[in-house]
């Protein structure tokens, strides 16, 4: 479901959905407000969780998969105003003040201080580094044989996948789902599910299911779930989640905690 006033656009997914929009002359941020999702822009996918956005340059093509319920408000940022912002894709940990403006229930909010927020985007783009929030995988080219394979493991990782099923999904023998896997992603099959396990994970969390249902979603134990997301994070899911400043009472709003 969509609903858009002037530049702002508030944009509901379903579980396991996903929308595809075309490279336009204006560039985009968007902002999740409610659960977390993968955005895909070029040859990455993006893992953006509730109180961050990712800037989304013009021309660039992208789609967002959920694999729960997630709320996002996409800001269109017009060529002039856009001049200032950096040239690639980056996800932002939003400030106290942009998590304040878009979580906002009136879109006119945004639209009445359009300006003063396109700039705040802008600077905390730039002062911000690079890599904070910043957790991706690659993707194939559109045209790959394993392109709607891996959008498909996007939403979906948690199913325990032989490389032969994943091969047959493709099209493709199990040694050439191999050899493309490793020219066009760098990994093989197995270790490319399990970095995106990583963000599905992150998901998982911030929509408020359990540390120990997450694990067994994803095929864990509970201590081998923590420490295989501690080795990729830097922290455990409960210290991480803690770090996402989400309360109680929002994680449960899309979710069971």
């Amino acid at each position: 479901m969509m609903h858009s006033s002037g530049v702002a656009t508030d944009m509901r997914l379903g579980a396991g959905e996903q929308r595809h929009a075309q490279a336009a002359a204006v560039g985009c941020f968007l902002y999740v407000r409610q659960g977390g999702v993968w955005i895909t822009a070029g040859r990455r996918a993006y893992c953006v969780t509730q109180g961050n956005g990712i800037w989304l340059p013009s021309a660039v093509a992208h789609s967002v998969s959920a694999m729960y319920e997630a709320d996002i408000c996409a800001l269109r940022i017009d060529a002039g105003p856009s001049a200032d912002f950096v040239p690639t894709a980056r996800v932002l940990n939003c400030s106290a003040v942009l998590i304040a403006i878009f979580s906002a229930t009136q879109r006119s909010t945004i639209e009445r201080s359009y300006a003063a927020v396109v700039a705040l985007i802008a600077d905390e783009l730039r002062a911000g580094p690079e890599t904070a929030g910043n957790f991706a995988v690659r993707m194939p080219s559109s045209g790959s044989r394993v392109a709607a394979l891996c959008e498909a493991l996007l939403v979906h990782p948690g199913k325990d996948m032989a490389i032969k099923d994943a091969a047959s999904r493709a099209g493709v023998s199990c040694r050439t789902l191999s050899r493309i896997f490793a020219k066009e992603l760098g990994a093989s099959v197995g270790r490319w599910r399990r970095e995106v396990q990583v963000g599905a994970a992150m998901c998982a969390l911030v929509h408020g299911i359990s540390v120990a249902e997450t694990a067994r979603v994803l095929g864990f134990t509970s201590s081998a779930f923590s420490t295989f997301f501690k080795s990729r994070i830097g922290n455990s899911p409960r210290e991480w989640l803690t770090r996402q400043h989400i309360g109680p009472s929002e994680r449960s709003a899309s979710g069971k905690t």
